[in-house]
Formats: structure tokens, C-alpha cells, sequence
């Protein structure tokens, strides 16, 4: 056997040891990754991560998700507590077909980066993108601009802005409309095909969304020349349905799908056990539906090929 074929063999025996390994929880199961590494605890108003331990949270058993620290330790605990969901966190590099790295994103079916605030290297942000490319769910969640919480120069905007052209969301930056607004913000500005029946995420199975509630948030705009499958999904109120002022999105992106939310606060549980932490709740705001938005995107991320 001549040199060329032997190494065909190699690659053909090695892509399913390195294929992502989706699914092997089971039927109807999955697995998410909460992003701790990138500085999402920064600052006094921000604790966005699930717990302080990692990678995977303790008590393994919880009852509640008070017994988990952290300010969106209520989105884990309301995944995990369905019985089809593993939750990890990982204060790691990110990876992708990394056999080294035992949190590599072939491992996961969802991402979730909940308003970093140090920057991802450029291979960070290429496996990023290759994950989303082999059917993986990612989850964007920023802040307005200027929520630079560690003073390092870029925010949860700038971040995010990086993949921009693979996404094509755009989060408004430094002098651009609707950037940067001060107080509450509720809205039911959604698109008319929500109220369909089978829509996902706003009929979902962690319950319908009527109206989704912000405080001090940003907006985000479509860049359909980057990528023609970026939806828009809730505008401020008031807004006209267009490419701007959006509040929650969606694209594709290769076999895998995108989300992306203009503030972190509906994330924001109120919970944290770390000192100095000043957090309000918006995951269980009063009127809204921020954490049915939230899970039943995640779930939709989760779930692989056209839905």
C-alpha cells in the first residue's frame, strides 16, 4: 500500500474520533458550555457565570439554583433540572477537534458567551466559528457599549463585533444609533410569525414569550450582506421592523445556528454569593418572559438541522 493510500485510512479513521460528539448523551439530550473565561465576572453590576466552580457546577444535585453561585446560575439549574441537559462552565481557551482539551467545543452542542469582557484570541474566534459550521449552537449576549466593566479597552460589543462577518449581527458600537440606553425597557415589538404555534423559541417548551423586559441595554443591527439568513426577531418598542434597533436575533451559519440578545439583564438572576456584587433580577421580571426567551433559545440552539 503506497504512502497516499495509508494516509487516506488515517484520515478516514480518524474524522469520527474527532467528529463531534453531539448526541451521545442520548436521544433528546444535550450538552451546554457556559463560557467563564473572558472576564464575564468583571465589575461591580456582573457575575455571569453559573458558578464559581468549574468546570462542572457543585452541589452536582442541587434543589435549587440559589445553591449554585453565580448571577445566571438560574439558566443553568433550569436546563439541568429537565433531566436532558448537561451544564459546564470552562475558564479554558476555547478549542475546536482539540483531542488535548477535554471542554473542546466538538464536545458541546450549545456555546454560551454571556457578555465577555476580554477579548477571544484569533484561534478562539476561528473555532468558535468552525463549531457553529459543524452544527453547534452559539449564543451571543452583550451589553450596551461602554459596559467595559475591566477598562481594557473593548466590551461585550467590540467582542462580538469580531465575527460579525460570519454572523452578521452587528452590536452598535461608538457613536451609532441606539448604542447605549439608560433604564427599563419593555417590549412586545415582535415578529408576526412568533405567535405561530410551532415557532420554537416564542412557543417553546419552557412556556410562551408575550414580551421581553431590558435595563440599560444596546441594540443590534442585521448585516445581511455578510450573511442573508440574519432574522430579526424583537425590536424596541416602537421601532419599525426593520434592519435596526433589534433586540433579539437569529442566523445560520454552515449546519449549526446563531443567537444573539442585546443585554445581559434579562439573563441576570439577582443571585450571586461573591462579595461586593450588585445584581437585580431580570430573569423573573415582573410582566416579561425573559428566562422562557432565553431557555427556549437554547433548547432551539441545541436542536440540530432545520428547525
Amino acid at each position: 500500500m503506497n504512502q497516499t493510500w495509508r494516509l487516506w485510512l488515517v484520515i478516514l479513521f480518524l474524522i469520527p474520533a474527532l467528529s463531534i460528539s453531539r448526541g451521545s448523551l442520548g436521544e433528546g439530550k444535550y450538552r451546554v458550555l457556559f463560557d467563564a473565561g473572558h472576564a464575564e465576572s468583571a465589575g461591580r453590576h456582573a457575575d455571569w457565570i453559573i458558578d464559581d466552580d468549574i468546570p462542572e457546577p457543585m452541589p452536582k444535585n442541587p434543589k435549587s439554583p440559589e445553591e449554585w453561585s453565580g448571577g445566571i446560575s438560574s439558566w443553568g439549574y433550569d436546563l439541568y433540572k429537565t433531566g436532558r441537559c448537561e451544564v459546564e462552565s470552562t475558564d479554558k481557551p476555547l478549542t475546536f477537534l482539540n483531542s488535548h482539551n477535554p471542554q473542546d467545543l466538538s464536545k458541546f452542542d450549545v456555546l454560551i458567551l454571556c457578555e465577555p469582557n476580554k477579548d477571544f484570541d484569533p484561534s478562539e474566534r476561528q473555532a468558535i466559528i468552525a463549531f457553529v459550521k459543524e452544527g453547534g449552537g452559539l449564543f451571543l449576549v452583550a451589553d450596551h457599549f461602554g459596559s467595559d466593566r475591566n477598562n481594557d479597552g473593548i466590551d461585550s460589543t467590540g467582542i462580538f463585533d469580531k465575527l460579525e462577518k460570519e454572523t452578521g449581527i452587528h452590536f452598535q458600537g461608538k457613536g451609532e444609533r441606539n448604542a447605549s440606553l439608560k433604564g427599563g425597557h419593555s417590549t412586545s415589538n415582535f415578529c408576526s410569525f412568533t405567535d405561530r404555534e410551532d415557532n420554537p423559541i416564542f412557543q417553546g417548551p419552557f412556556g410562551a414569550v408575550r414580551k421581553a423586559y431590558l435595563n440599560g441595554f444596546g441594540t443590534i443591527r442585521t448585516l445581511k450582506n455578510f450573511n442573508g439568513t440574519v432574522q430579526g426577531h424583537v425590536w424596541m418598542n416602537g421601532s419599525t421592523q426593520g434592519e435596526q434597533d433589534i433586540i433579539f436575533v437569529t442566523s445560520r451559519l454552515g449546519q449549526g445556528k446563531i443567537a444573539a440578545l442585546s443585554d445581559s439583564s434579562p439573563a441576570d438572576d439577582g443571585t450571586t454569593r461573591t462579595p461586593g456584587k450588585q445584581l437585580y433580577n431580570g430573569w423573573h421580571a415582573a410582566g416579561a418572559q425573559n428566562n422562557s426567551l432565553i431557555l427556549n433559545t437554547t433548547d432551539f440552539l441545541a436542536k440540530h438541522g432545520k428547525e
